[in-house]
């Protein structure tokens, strides 16, 4: 059983614009905190603010003492139950622009302690993170996605060539980077199989014309007609010559740098030309480069090319969860929101519509979250402790410590193991929390909210994921 993973809550995020000075000084933000959204804000909720302002100290937990008026509040170190009240010392400060996290739970390591340091070498404990592009304080989840778009237009790709030919394309707006793929077989039996990776959205190479001549059919260029890729579709700007403008034709041969020849259909004999000795007009083909010859042909079950989709890896933030696997996600180079599942691989191998969280492990190794669940249960659970269990209770081992849970009724020592308690338990440190079948609603445990930690392998290779410590970068 792996550490949970909570993801990171709060009330609101706030902006501290100034302080005033002394002991119960108020801050000031830029909200209104008596409009919607930042109504909410109320007396004795918990903040912490992102950078040090004014007497307050980043990462330091703090409580709203009082809301002084539409944008102020003052400030006490403790808990509002707890007497005598200490308030806050601040200093004078204007023109700021902090973030101040209020209500924020599951926002760090060990929760619900709530730290915000890693765990140490051996702990058990859960731990939250951030998700989202957010100000809020904590540790964020950011993550790589690859979003699947089709492109519009057709693909004509050989696979002794890294140039890939377009027929209604817009090649020059495909990013770098993005993998391309083709949608081969019969309408309504589609495969999806990757050609590459793009290295150079060259878009349309232009060639000028010069001259035709009826005997070959030839077209005589001024450009360097070995340019363009033989078999596949090209279009002329002018008519001339017996071809008519914006006509899909296909390369049949290159003679030379300056002649070619074209057919109506793929494969298809000469178009007849009448000879013309001064042609002012271009050939236009719209190109791609990978960055490795093509892994797969593609040129449509009827010679017109096949159906393109593309996905560029790129960094991204989880919006929300929607599953286990399945979370809403920004991208931050297209900024396209969108499903994506989680993969066990590296940015560079994702497939359409997946993504992978990074993470790094106490020897600094780099990881993947392989799953990501939502905290699903009590935001800080009732703890038993070793002496105190109820016989014939059902439990979670919520920390497993020092405690003998196997003399008490649980298959093993460790942490998230289900049992029933044969006895009240000795004197060790371990702690139980009452598991759902014990008629918690909502429960105070819930096993299956789990991260799994893993190395990068190939895209959809099964792998059993281990369960490493982690550290996930601040956000």
């Amino acid at each position: 059983m792996g550490r949970p993973l909570k993801i990171a809550k709060s009330q609101a995020v706030l902006t501290i614009t100034g302080t005033g000075s002394g002991l119960g000084a108020a801050v000031t933000v830029s909200q209104n905190l008596t409009t919607a959204p930042t109504v909410g804000v109320i007396p004795g909720m918990p903040f912490v603010v992102a950078s040090t302002v004014g007497g307050l100290t980043a990462g330091t937990i703090y409580y709203i003492n009082a809301i002084t008026g539409n944008h102020t509040f003052t400030v006490s170190t403790t808990q509002l139950s707890v007497q005598p009240r200490v308030l806050a010392t601040l200093t004078t400060t204007t023109g700021q622009s902090v973030a101040a996290t209020v209500g924020l739970v599951d926002y760090g390591f060990n929760n619900p302690n709530n730290s915000n340091t890693s765990a140490p070498s051996g702990s058990n404990a859960s731990f939250g993170v951030v998700g989202g592009n957010t100000t809020q304080y904590g540790k964020q989840t950011l993550c790589n996605v690859a979003f699947g778009a089709n492109i519009a237009g057709t693909i004509f790709a050989s696979n002794a060539s890294p140039t890939v030919v377009g027929l209604g394309t817009d090649f020059a707006n495909v990013a770098n980077g993005t993998h391309l793929y083709a949608y081969q077989g019969n309408p309504g039996s589609y495969s999806l199989n990757l050609l590459g990776t793009v290295s150079n959205n060259v878009g349309n190479v232009s060639i000028g014309i010069a001259n035709t001549s009826a005997t070959g059919n030839v077209i005589g260029t001024s450009g360097n007609a070995q340019l363009l890729v033989s078999g596949d579709p090209v279009v002329f700007d002018t008519t001339f010559g017996g071809l008519t403008a914006g006509n899909t034709y296909f390369v049949h041969t290159i003679a030379n740098a300056a002649a070619f020849t074209v057919s109506a259909t793929p494969g298809g004999a000469n178009v007849g030309l009448t000879s013309n000795s001064s042609v002012t007009a271009i050939a236009l083909q719209q190109q791609i480069v990978l960055s490795a010859n093509s892994i797969v042909n593609a040129a449509g079950y009827n010679g017109y090319g096949d159906p393109i989709l593309g996905a560029l890896p790129e960094a991204g933030y989880i919006v929300r969860q929607k599953g286990k696997t399945k979370y809403l996600v920004t991208g931050l180079t297209t900024g396209i929101t969108a499903q994506a599942y989680t993969a066990n691989v590296a940015n560079t191998a994702l497939t359409p519509n997946t993504m992978s969280i990074i993470a790094t492990d106490s020897a600094s190794d780099t990881l993947y979250v392989s799953s990501l669940s939502d905290y699903q249960t009590r935001l800080f659970p009732n703890q038993v402790a070793d002496g105190s269990l109820t016989p014939g209770t059902q439990y979670v081992i919520y920390y497993s410590g020092n405690t003998n849970w196997t003399a008490i009724g649980a298959a093993s020592n460790i942490t998230g193991i289900t049992f029933t308690a044969t006895g009240a338990g000795g004197s060790g440190t371990g702690t139980a929390v009452l598991s759902s079948s014990s008629g918690e609603t909502p429960s105070d445990s819930n096993p299956d909210v789990i991260a799994s930690f893993n190395t990068a392998y190939p895209a959809n290779q099964f792998y059993t994921p281990s369960n490493p410590i982690v550290t996930i970068n601040n956000a």
